[in-house]
Order: structure tokens, then sequence, then C-alpha cells
């Protein structure tokens, strides 16, 4: 009886462990989420859509604290990029004599067409490049 108890908790517990990232992934936004430029921002091309939709659940397979990489830090809690002290300029700066970048704009840019295009080179499905696949006009 005693083992038979005993067995039961720890298979509770297990599953408890295996069942929590579960739950938490059940807070991401769904295929509808749409990424907004902050107000005031301002774009060289004026032309192309700021928001931007993102089909969360397409990005499943990748950790959550890949893209949110204050995650660990915030305990848990997911922030918005353009969330005070994280990219939340939108003062154009000038990176190492480089092309001029706002840091929101980066956080995205960055992130997403790195992480595209690492797929590409890998022969593995990916997501837009290009500015026009994602800013539709």
């Amino acid at each position: 009886m005693k083992k038979t108890l005993l067995m039961s908790l720890i298979c509770a517990a297990f599953l408890s462990l295996i069942a929590a990232p579960v739950l938490f992934a059940a807070d991401a936004p769904g295929d509808d989420y749409v990424i907004k430029a902050p107000e005031g921002m301002k774009s060289k091309k004026d032309k192309l859509q700021k928001s931007v939709p993102f089909p969360h659940s397409k990005h499943a397979a990748v950790e959550c604290k890949e893209c949110h990489h204050t995650l660990e830090a915030d305990g848990g809690a997911v922030k918005l990029c353009t969330t005070a002290g994280c990219h939340d300029s939108l003062e154009f700066r000038d990176k190492d004599n480089a092309k001029e970048v706002k840091l929101v704009e980066n956080a995205f840019h960055t992130q997403c067409i790195d992480c595209h295009k690492a797929l590409k080179k890998e022969n593995k499905p990916t997501g837009p490049t290009a500015c026009g696949k994602c800013h539709t006009k």
C-alpha cells in the first residue's frame, strides 16, 4: 500500500514537471498577433506598413528565451521589446560607422532576419528576409 502511494506521488510530481511548460506556453499570443511600431517612430521607408503580423505558432519550436532574452532575469515575465530599458530608443545612432540603426528596429530585424537566414543556410523551412515580405504595403 505504501509503495503504491509513493509511486503515485512520484508519478504526479513527474507529470507536473512535464505539464508546467505546456501551461506557460498557453499564454503565448495567437497567430493574429501584430507587432506594432511604437508611437512617434519614423522610418526611412515610410511607404511600408510599420505593423507586422507575427504567426506565433510557427515559432513554437524556438525556446521563448531565444527572442525574449530577459525572460529569466525578469522572473519569467515576458516584456515587450519597447519596454523601458530594453529596446526603447527611437533615436538613430551610428553603430561603429555602419548604417544607422534604431534600437527598436534592431531588436526585430537582427533577431528575425538573422534567424531566418541561418535556417535557410541549413535548408530548413524559414520565414521572410526581405522588407516587403513582412512590411506589406
